[in-house]
């Protein structure tokens, strides 16, 4: 018997093997992904917000190898104890230098409801958004005026005025720096140790501060200064500091300087202190102002320059 070979079925369609698929725009995809990769961090770059810069180094506060300059107790008077009722409380002023640079620091000091006055460094980073913070809160704004000091090891920073430029690159980089500040009415030194011993440089500095409205303040950063003493024979409105607040770090130091500040204006009848934007400064001043005012009034510190309260006090150099 022949055996007839059995044909096979034929499956299907539906179920015969498919092949692969073939891919449909490979490329495309990849150049997706792609552009993806590339311009998603620069669309974030572009549209969010950068913060405000405050990891620049700014300049050291003073150029102190040794602890600032104490003003000089004047002697005692043997005179008789009479009590008299207090009628007006003395008067203080509180600056705080070498503003411009940390902006989150900056600003807790510039909202701090109280009369604080702020001086800003020409060239801080932040300095013409904090200065016009500042002028918005009615806070006295001035310029912090880099000044040449003693020591050549300490960087004032840009800006800075030294004894060796000619009279027209001086005036020239103070009327600069004076543009930098938005809002300021008055000006005192940052360093300034070397410089403010000069008279004959003094004279310049202070005759163009006069001509355009300002007043000076003199952070007295030497006993040698003769700031004050030009000052007040040009005719210019002018005081100077009493007390320096934080050149210490430490906390008890600052509120012993504080109370230094106080005992000083009950004894003048007004008194000006620096301090500067460390964050102790100002855990110091938010616990500690509210426990000033029952002994003194804080004041903006055009308000004592311009009533005379801290001229002519003092015959010290």
């Amino acid at each position: 018997m022949s055996s007839t070979p059995k044909k096979k079925k034929k499956r299907p369609a539906s179920k015969q093997k498919k092949g692969p698929k073939p891919k449909r725009f490979p490329g495309l995809f990849l150049h997706i992904i792609l552009f993806l990769f590339l311009a998603l961090p620069l669309t974030i770059t572009f549209l969010v917000p950068r913060p405000p810069v405050s990891n620049i180094e700014k300049p050291p506060f003073e150029d102190f190898s040794k602890p600032p300059p104490k003003e000089p107790k004047p002697p005692k008077k043997p005179t008789k104890k009479i009590h008299k009722p207090v009628k007006h409380l003395p008067l203080v002023a509180i600056i705080i230098d070498d503003m411009g640079y940390d902006y989150a620091t900056d600003k807790r000091f510039i909202t701090l409801e109280a009369p604080l006055s702020f001086a800003f460094l020409p060239y801080g980073p932040n300095t013409k958004r904090l200065a016009r913070l500042a002028h918005s809160k009615r806070k006295d704004v001035l310029v912090h005026l880099p000044m040449e000091p003693d020591n050549k090891a300490f960087d004032p920073g840009p800006g800075v005025l030294t004894l060796d430029m000619d009279v027209d690159s001086l005036l020239e980089t103070l009327g600069q720096d004076i543009k930098q500040v938005p809002g300021a009415i008055g000006v005192n030194n940052h360093m300034g140790s070397r410089f403010t011993q000069d008279r004959r440089a003094m004279e310049y500095v202070l005759e163009y501060i006069k001509d355009r409205g300002l007043f000076f303040i003199d952070s007295r950063t030497t006993k040698k200064t003769v700031a004050m003493e030009v000052a007040r024979a040009l005719g210019v409105p002018c005081g100077e500091r009493a007390v320096f607040l934080d050149h210490s770090d430490n906390k008890r130091e600052i509120e012993r300087e504080l109370r230094r500040l106080i005992k000083v204006a009950k004894r003048e009848g007004a008194a000006i202190g620096i301090g500067h934007p460390h964050k102790i400064t100002y855990e110091v001043l938010y616990r500690y102002l509210p426990l000033m005012l029952k002994e003194v009034r804080l004041v903006p510190v055009h308000k004592l320059v311009h009533v005379g309260a801290l001229q002519g006090q003092r015959q010290h150099p």
